[in-house]
């Protein structure tokens, strides 16, 4: 979607100098929800600009005598044109105003070559009703996390992204897919080491390789509020989410209608057993193991191959164990979230090679270990050595 995001940035830059308001946030395809949502004008007029590509929409979406998008007599097409008032319509729409408040999002924009054309084979008529979605939805954009790919397992992804003062915050969660369902469960949120974080509404986007993009609230999200203290984790409001439609190939972004941090000052996360760590762990996770190569058939690595800066990028997001050698206690820290304190036998850190999918297995390309391997008897040990704090 880089082309739509080019596009877009040209268009923010056109219009945004003009914005001083703000709208509350509520295309081509026969599978999208009927017209919901909308929302009071901003402060800048977008009707005029609407009114100015209405036509050239009507005649390019519409299809012969209305048949697509206006009548929507044609395969059911959505009627997102229709009415006596085709803007109020095309406004109320879901998602044609994305509730991310980021037009890139906008159906509009992302929808692909259908029975009808994609709106990107019209480059001035891209343009302008990106320089309209602007003017409906100003920003900023709502606080988010960027895309990030999703693995089959165990999940964590960085709050950083969100803002600067939530670095070393995380939401994490174990992925299942089946059939383009994507099921998140034991979400949770962990709070940086000095700040308690509340957060408001928050809801999934699915960002699909190419096509549409799916930012529904009130379907991939959870209402009300959530404060975790600082260095802390807790459950990430049901802990539960269902995501239908979901392209493997895809990925995700977590957005937050609002979130506020405070000073704090959690418990720390350092080791408290690192001449273990660096005894029993770290010769672990330099063990050669055997893991799947794809085509390749089968090679052998080892944990701090793939967890470090010459590995994979997926593995080093999960746990990066890149001062391994430089400074093995950043290191021993960053492996200690993958410790179940309340069952250490439990543990994702021991689970996963062990090819547990609770622990986070189903997508790891390692083949089974057994409790009695060295690389799992390495990690148990400093794992039992650890205390909680």
């Amino acid at each position: 979607m880089s082309s739509v995001r080019t596009r877009v940035a040209a268009a923010l830059a056109l219009v945004a100098p003009l914005v001083i308001g703000s709208l509350l946030t509520p295309g081509c395809s026969s599978d999208d929800a009927p017209p919901a949502g909308g929302g009071d004008a901003g402060a800048v007029n977008a009707e005029p600009l609407f009114r100015a590509v209405e036509n050239e929409l009507v005649g390019r979406c519409g299809g012969t005598n209305g048949v697509c998008h206006v009548n929507g007599t044609f395969q059911g097409a959505p009627r997102w044109l229709a009415g006596p008032d085709p803007y109020l319509t095309a406004r109320r729409y879901r998602g044609i105003l994305p509730a991310t408040r980021d037009i890139g999002d906008s159906i509009l924009l992302t929808q692909v070559d259908h029975v009808g054309p994609s709106l990107k084979r019209y480059p001035e008529l891209f343009q302008r009703v990106s320089d309209w979605l602007v003017a409906e939805v100003p920003p900023p954009v709502l606080p988010n996390t960027g895309a990030f790919p999703v693995t089959s397992g165990f999940n964590r992804q960085d709050l950083q992204p969100v803002a600067p003062d939530l670095a070393g915050g995380a939401i994490s969660f174990i992925a299942t897919e089946n059939n383009n369902i994507l099921t998140l469960s034991a979400i949770k949120l962990t709070a940086p080491p000095t700040a308690n974080v509340k957060v408001q509404a928050p809801f999934f986007v699915i960002l699909p390789r190419s096509g549409k993009v799916n930012a529904d609230p009130d379907v991939n999200g959870f209402k009300g509020e959530l404060t975790v203290p600082a260095g802390t984790t807790a459950t990430f409001f049901l802990g539960r989410m269902v995501l239908l439609r979901w392209d493997p190939a895809g990925q995700l972004k977590l957005v937050f209608e609002k979130i506020e941090t405070t000073p704090g000052q959690g418990r720390s996360r350092d080791c408290t057993a690192l001449d273990s760590f660096k005894t029993n762990a770290i010769p672990a996770m330099r063990t050669q193991i055997q893991y799947n190569n794809g085509d390749a058939g089968t090679a052998s690595g080892s944990c701090a191959g793939c967890h470090t800066e010459s590995g994979d990028e997926i593995a080093r997001n999960a746990m990066d164990l890149t001062t391994l050698d430089t400074d093995p206690a950043a290191a021993c820290a960053q492996a200690r979230n993958f410790i179940n304190f309340a069952d250490k036998a439990r543990s994702p850190l021991v689970l996963t090679p062990m090819g547990d999918v609770g622990g986070g297995a189903a997508n790891h390309p390692v083949q089974t270990l057994k409790p009695t391997d060295p690389t799992i008897m390495g990690l148990q040990a400093w794992i039992n050595d650890e205390k909680e704090q």
